[in-house]
This record gives structure tokens, C-alpha cells and sequence, in this order.
């Protein structure tokens, strides 16, 4: 009879330890992202974006800025000043950058999650910022100079960056 009875007890404690779950897993949700205001992105003239005014502390206007073929909804500053300032709306996510750029690093925008790689490029310092301005979506700002340190292309960049999302409408 005890034989029999922790046979028992050992089949119901074998068998209160095993269940199945029912269905798919499920991924765990992203991470949250800061911004402040998502922006609208759709219809957007990248253009519109920046001014010569903004671009005043890096120089002056070489050309008209025009949209450039190779990359949809961009618009490209080119300076006397050998540098250039591009602009793209709407462009990848802050999390495909993020992943792209691997020497690139998070910093905020005006309260915008943004991911920020400089590097060098031929004879040009160029920095990068993605700033969000959806989940999926951001704002790119790019600053590009001839015989520049990483240091001041980077600080060229922030109040272009700014300027240009300030100005994009709320969604």
C-alpha cells in the first residue's frame, strides 16, 4: 500500500509540473522612443526645410537647392564654402539607422530621439543625424565639409537639425 501511494504522489507531482501553451510566442514590444511631437512627413517639400539663414554659420549658397535623384524626398544645399547640407524627409527609422550605422551614437533633438554618426568620406567630414519624427520615420539632416573636424561638423549640424523639425507640422 505505501508503495502504491508514493507511486501516486510521485505521478501527480510529475504531472502538476508539465502544461502546454497554446499558441504563437509573441515578439516583445519595441522599446519606447522619445518624441516630443510626431511630425507629419507625408508632402513634405525637404527644401522647405532649412534657409539661408540657418545655413548663414556655415556659409553661403553655391546654387539653388535642388531635390538630388539618388535619394527620394531629399533636397541638397551646396555651399561656396566647399561644404554641403542635405536634407531628406521622410527617410528611414531612427531604429534602421541605429542599425546601419553601428560607430553612430543616440543624442536628442529638441526632445527627438536622434542617431548621429559622423565620419570621414573622401576629403569631407560628414555627420549624419536621423532624427525621429515617427516610430517608422524620421528626418535626416546631413552636414558635409571640406578639411572639417568631426567636433565642428557636428555642432554645424544641431541647429540645422532643429531648425528643420521645428518647422515640419505637427501630425
Amino acid at each position: 500500500m505505501s508503495r502504491s501511494l508514493l507511486l501516486l504522489l510521485a505521478l501527480l507531482a510529475v504531472a502538476g509540473c508539465s502544461y502546454r501553451i497554446q499558441g504563437e510566442p509573441v515578439a516583445a514590444p519595441l522599446p519606447p522612443l522619445a518624441i516630443a511631437t510626431p511630425r507629419k512627413t507625408a508632402g513634405i517639400d525637404p527644401c522647405g526645410l532649412v534657409t539661408e539663414k540657418d545655413l548663414k554659420p556655415i556659409g553661403t549658397l553655391q546654387f539653388r537647392s535642388a531635390p538630388r535623384a539618388e535619394m527620394p524626398n531629399s533636397c541638397l544645399f551646396t555651399l561656396k564654402e566647399n561644404a554641403y547640407v542635405v536634407v531628406a524627409v521622410p527617410y528611414r527609422s531612427f531604429d534602421e539607422s541605429k542599425n546601419t550605422q553601428k560607430k553612430g551614437r543616440e543624442v536628442q533633438t529638441a526632445k527627438h530621439a536622434t542617431w548621429l554618426s559622423c565620419g570621414q568620406q573622401e576629403k569631407d567630414m560628414v555627420c549624419t543625424a536621423t532624427i525621429a519624427v515617427t516610430r517608422n520615420e524620421s528626418l535626416l539632416v546631413a552636414v558635409g565639409m571640406n578639411g572639417a573636424t568631426e567636433t565642428k561638423a557636428r555642432d554645424l549640424l544641431e541647429p540645422i537639425g532643429q531648425e528643420a523639425l521645428r518647422r515640419m507640422p505637427a501630425a
